[in-house]
Parts: structure tokens; sequence; C-alpha cells
């Protein structure tokens, strides 16, 4: 029997009248989701003073009234990645594997199950320490983790456990409901599901050339009703990403993608770092000339709604043809407060999971519904604009001249810039704006 089990006191018992066993699991389901774990994971301000505290008890042996809810926090803390290879904490980590092994209360083994997986590094050695020392116990096990055990016998291997489970997960259409059926209640969590996720996208890939395998996919990273999965989102991404670096999916599907992975992870040209940070040039490359692309036609879709005019058609044609030719580098987009409500309108409308990045134009009267377009080709800045407003042509090197991505742009300062070449859509326009970019 190990030392944990005399924290057990005896006391007299009366079963209390049970309610409908319906109601019961309703209520379990519902608390199960909204606290999936057995162990309490202690904020980083007291996980040192955890672990200082338990290790200052195995080594007076004094566990006078310590509540197993200490002990359990306190493993939480001591297997982090901080702390779990700090040769000071030796002792207290085989303290842990020794009362795994020897323990016979469900609770403590489950927690320590908990610990495992949120804690897992294939192959690390505390992760096979833990394996070994739960795996000698198993046949203890009760509830949700014999369940999963049963279904994963793997889990308790440190070296192949993730790969298991993404095996699974491959043969699941809903992999985050298909887990939590079977008892990996938190399938986003750090450790083990980090690993498993990874294997996951390596099986999913050839899949993502097709809808179905999009879909899949953006199920699993956002399911409904909980936050986007963090961890791991690069390597999604790049899955997405890596079959069009030579070529272009179907339109529809390249909306798709674009409106999912914003709507995840936000527009990569202004939410700099984060998830977009682990992708790799050539991937960034690839949706940052799909969101080149899609600006233009987002602005060109909004301002031919907001303005009545016969010229948008030929500008339309002008512009997209420019960016097919691989001359336009990068494009952001200025509506007015009149464009930008119907922009946000018909993305709602959609039902579109992410919205395009886009600035607001705040001159006013005369300019107040004027919207802009800016584009970065070569070595220029063209800004386009909406209401009668002149092509305006800029040396990108003029500190003067506007840049990309700003939150808000005036287009009479813009106007009355320096250094402007400018030209109006009469006559033959294009052939103007060829020549000076």
């Amino acid at each position: 029997m190990g030392l944990l089990e005399k924290l057990r006191k005896s006391a007299p018992f009366e079963a209390p009248a049970l309610p409908a066993i319906n109601r019961l699991t309703s209520a379990a389901e519902r608390v199960l989701s909204r606290w999936p774990d057995v162990v309490g994971n202690p904020p980083e301000r007291d996980r040192e003073k955890l672990v200082a505290e338990v290790n200052r008890r195995l080594a007076e042996g004094d566990w006078t009234d310590t509540p197993m809810s200490l002990v359990t926090s306190a493993a939480r803390a001591l297997f982090d990645e901080e702390r779990r290879e700090r040769p000071d904490l030796e002792n207290l980590r085989r303290f842990y594997y020794d009362e795994c092994r020897a323990s016979t209360r469900m609770g403590f083994i489950g927690a320590m199950i908990s610990v495992y997986i949120s804690s897992y590094v294939p192959g690390a050695r505390h992760s096979l320490e833990l394996a070994e020392a739960l795996d000698s116990v198993r046949e203890r096990l009760g509830g949700r983790w014999k369940q999963l055990l049963e279904h994963f016998p793997e889990v308790l291997d440190a070296f192949v456990g993730h790969a298991a489970v993404a095996r699974t997960m491959l043969d699941m259409d809903d992999p985050w409901n298909g887990l939590k059926a079977i008892g990996m209640r938190s399938p986003h969590a750090m450790g083990l599901m980090d690993y498993a996720h990874i294997e996951y996208m390596k099986g999913l890939t050839p899949a993502l050339k097709e809808r179905e395998g999009m879909s899949r996919l953006f199920g699993w990273l956002k399911p409904e009703r909980q936050e986007a999965k963090l961890s791991g989102a690069a390597e999604a991404i790049s899955a997405c990403l890596g079959h069009w670096t030579q070529s272009s999916p179907l339109e529809d599907d390249q909306r798709y993608l674009l409106e999912n992975l914003i709507g995840l992870y936000g527009d990569p040209r202004v939410h700099r770092g984060g998830a977009w940070t682990g992708v790799s040039e050539p991937l960034m490359r690839v949706i940052l000339s799909w969101l080149t692309r899609e600006n233009i036609r987002f602005f060109l879709d909004i301002v031919s709604e907001v303005e009545e005019s016969h010229m948008w058609e030929p500008r339309r044609k002008f512009w997209l043809g420019l960016h097919q030719q691989g001359r336009i580098d990068a494009a952001w987009v200025a509506f007015s407060d009149r464009a930008r409500f119907e922009a946000i309108k018909r993305s709602k409308a959609s039902g579109s999971r992410g919205t395009l990045g886009f600035g607001r134009q705040t001159a006013g009267y005369s300019r107040a519904n004027t919207s802009l377009l800016i584009l970065q080709v070569g070595r220029k800045i063209v800004v386009e604009g909406s209401h009668s407003y002149k092509v305006h042509i800029f040396n990108a090197s003029d500190p003067r001249a506007p840049t990309l991505y700003n939150s808000e742009y005036d287009c009479e300062r813009i106007r009355l810039l320096p250094n402007a070449k400018a030209q109006s859509h009469l006559g033959y326009w294009e052939g103007w704006v060829l020549e000076n970019i």
C-alpha cells in the first residue's frame, strides 16, 4: 500500500437517494464538458510553491492533513516543461512513480494518467517512467480511463501513443467528438494530443486537395462552440497550402480556404506572428498572392454595389489581369463608412467564417464615400479610388508614399502628396498606368 493511502480517513457513510439515471448522465456530461480534467491546472505563479510544499512533506515524512488535491495539482506542476527534468526534483518524481505502482486509489491513478497525457513527449524519460508505472496498474483503473485504454491500449507506450491516436482520428469523420466519446475529454489538450495532431496532419494532407478533407480539418481545428486550436496551427496551415505552390485550387475552394484560415487565425498581413509564425516563406507567398487577388476582387465587388458606374467592369478586367500576370505584389483596401457597412453585411450574409482585413478611408465632405485600393506593383505604389478619384502612382522608395496595411487613410491627403503622378479614368488610362509602373 502506498504512502498516500494513509490520506484516506474512514467516516460513516449513508447512501443518498439517487436521481433518475438519465438526469444524472446529463448532469455528468455537463460537468465533464466544462471541467474535462480531474487534475486542477494551477496558475504559473503557484506552481513552484505547490511543488516545494509536497517536496517538503516528502522530505520530512509529514503527510498530516494533506489533501489529495494538493498532491495531484503539484504533480501537474512537477511534470510541466519547466520542472520535469530538474535534477533537484528527481526524488520527488521518483516518489510519484512509486506511488503510481503502489496506490489502489482509482482517483489518484486517473489523475496521474491525466498528468502523463498532458506532459507527454515521445521517448522522453519522464514519459517513459510514468507510462511504465501506470501500465503496471492499468487493471486498477475504472470509468473513463478504462474506456480510453480499451480503445487506445498503446497510449501507455511513450514512443507510439500519439501515433496510435492519430491513426484512429484518420478513420473518424469528426475527430473532436469521436475522441470525446471514447474518453479523451480534452482533444485539444497539450502533450500527447499535440503530437497526435502533428501525426494527424501528416496523414490528412493528401485529402486536403478536396473540399471534404478541408472541411474535416476545419471541423477539427474549430469545433462548434470551442476556441480554435492554436498549438500545431502552423502545421495545419502548411498542410492546407502545401498543395498549391505550383498550381491553384478551384476559385470556390480557394475562397473557402481563405475564409476559414483568416477566420481562425486572422489576416497574416495585419496579425503577424501567432499561428503564422511557423509557416514557411514559400507557403506564405501562396496565401499572400490569394489575399492580393481577393482584396482586388473584394474592392471591386463592394464599390460596384455602392457606386453606380459603367467603369467598374473595365477596371475589374484590368486590375485582375495585372494580378494574373504576376505584376501586383500586394493589395490592401480602405473602405468608406458606407462601403464598410456593405462589406460587413455581405460577409455576414454569406456565412463566411472570416472577413478579409481592410482599412478605413476617413476623408469627409465630398469624399466621404470614396474607397481606396492600394497596390504594391514592383517599386511602385498605386492608389485606385472610387467616385471619380484619379489613379495615383508613387515611388515605393518615397518616404511620403502611402504604405499598405494601415488602419486609416485620408484620400485627400494622398491626393495632395508631392511627387505623385495622377490620371483620371478618361481615355486610355490603362495604357498610362502600364507606362508608369
